[in-house]
């Protein structure tokens, strides 16, 4: 039976990220399932330990050589990877394997795999998951607003780093698709951050999938709901789900709330993941912003049928799982174009606001509340268009068979 080792270099906890749970939904929808081949993903953790799923998956958890975490003191709290340029473990160890898949591009496993694929003489496959060129801009101006003016000018007006970082990054990512055999991306985010390259059989779709069994459309006591979360009744419901943090729009989104409620809208917001900038979002926006603590897949999905508009001002995304969770449950989405907009279609099965203005996504939100006849537009095209996969449908037509064809060539 054949072995494919698949590398996600980032922490496997409650707490992480859409690229950590994209592989977790995966395996979750795998566990019933007789493969042909055996799948080993590869995590950072705080202990090594291996976790078995079934006869065909496990979880290995190593800890990294050099963590990210390190870079927390100057303001950078993205998921944590390792910043070691090669893992000797790793490397030794990807040898037995008939096939290496990583999910970045940039860090410490994907370096160590591309380098034992060609030592090895193993194939080595890719998916892009996460706009980290993008990510990386952010936390460079960020560091250079906390510095000397003195230096920010210098090294963001007039070398202008944060792009230069961030275009050699694309740069670097746009070699190692060249390097694979086959490349795992979502088309629209090929053709607008990597145009230089041509779509070509090695160029594979990348599709995200929906446990179809908790993110539907369901009959929802609202009264009881309401009363749940001691939400006043006659208020509109604003939901959020994702990390909460600035880069996610969380920040964004609390300044809307208190726009919305300054213009006398009876609205409450709900901001529900990981708490990084829950506190500064309650500062913002004040009364009725609710950040909760974790809630269960059920939980969420009642939210995303009970809310008026899921709103994910988002930034930065190749393809939000929210986006398509909260679609299937017939929620109207609000998105920001290079976020959510990758799987929304505008004004058909959601809306894109192209300015990143608090009075530009006020003032629509603001007309959508009171204008039930597009929202009651949308919300009938979502429930009849909705054609979004299931994981299991994902790993088999995007995933197993590509590696089948690589490791059969």
């Amino acid at each position: 039976m054949k072995r494919v080792a698949i590398l996600v270099d980032l922490e496997l906890s409650n707490k992480s990220g859409g690229h950590v749970k994209f592989w977790e939904k995966i395996c979750e929808s795998l566990l019933r399932e007789k493969l042909e081949i055996k799948m080993d993903i590869f995590f950072l953790g705080k202990v090594k330990k291996k976790r078995k799923l079934n006869n065909f998956i496990n979880f290995k958890i190593n800890k990294p050589i050099l963590s990210s975490k390190i870079l927390k003191v100057v303001g950078i709290d993205a998921d944590y990877t390792d910043l070691f340029p090669f893992n000797p473990i790793l490397f030794f160890e990807l040898k037995k394997y008939d096939l290496i898949h990583t999910t970045d591009q940039l860090f410490s496993m994907s370096k160590t795999a591309k380098l034992a694929s060609f030592i090895w003489k193993k194939p080595l496959t890719t998916s892009y998951h996460t706009d980290t060129p993008s990510y990386t801009k952010h936390y460079i101006l960020k560091m250079f607003s906390s510095y000397p003016s003195f230096l920010s000018s210098i090294f963001i007006k007039k070398i202008k780093l944060h792009q230069k970082i961030s275009e050699n990054q694309k740069i670097w990512i746009q070699k190692y698709f060249n390097f694979c055999e086959k490349v795992m991306i979502d088309f629209k985010t090929l053709s607008k951050d990597f145009s230089k390259i041509k779509k070509s059989k090695k160029i594979v779709n990348l599709e995200r999938g929906i446990n179809k069994e908790v993110f539907k459309k369901i009959k929802i006591n609202k009264r009881n709901f309401y009363e749940k979360f001691k939400i006043p009744l006659e208020n509109k419901i604003l939901f959020f789900c994702g990390r909460i943090h600035e880069l996610k729009g969380a920040n964004f989104l609390a300044k809307i709330h208190k726009n919305l409620r300054e213009k006398g809208v009876r609205v409450t917001t709900i901001l529900t993941g990981e708490d990084i900038h829950g506190d500064e979002c309650k500062k913002i926006g004040g009364q009725n912003l609710i950040i909760t603590n974790y809630l269960n897949q059920n939980e969420v999905a009642s939210f995303m049928n009970v809310c008026d508009l899921f709103v994910f001002p988002s930034l930065y995304e190749t393809g939000p799982q929210v986006v398509l969770e909260a679609k299937s449950c017939g929620a109207l989405c609000l998105v920001s174009p290079n976020g959510g907009g990758r799987k929304i279609r505008h004004n058909f099965d959601g809306i894109i606001i192209s300015k990143y203005l608090i009075n530009e996504w006020v003032k629509v939100i603001y007309s959508l509340l009171k204008e039930k006849k597009k929202i009651s537009e949308i919300k009938y095209n979502l429930q009849k268009y909705n054609t979004s996969p299931s994981w299991r449908n994902v790993f088999f037509t995007v995933f197993y068979k590509n590696w089948k064809k690589v490791l059969n060539s």
